[in-house]
């Protein structure tokens, strides 16, 4: 599997305990060989989510509340969250 950028990285197992309904839901959108891209796809996408809050609630703690305006221009930019 590629990281998001060019080099290739290492992987690792984990075992986790999840719901037999969301199992059965990811199989089948994704095939059984499909899991673990889905999983390690899914907690990519969380961790740059909760490293962006962070990130965020930092900032505010120091300069203040974003404004929605400075929020839609960060989002334009960006191409939204």
């Amino acid at each position: 599997m590629m990281a998001h950028g060019s080099t290739p990285e290492t992987t690792a197992p984990k075992s986790v305990t999840l719901r037999r309904r969301l199992i059965a839901e990811v199989e089948e959108l994704a095939g059984p060989r499909g899991f673990s891209s889905v999983t390690d796809q899914a907690l990519s996408q969380w961790v740059a989510r909760e490293k962006l809050r962070r990130a965020i609630a930092d900032y505010e703690q120091r300069a203040g509340v974003i404004s929605t305006e400075e929020m839609a221009a960060i989002e334009a930019e960006i191409g939204g969250l």
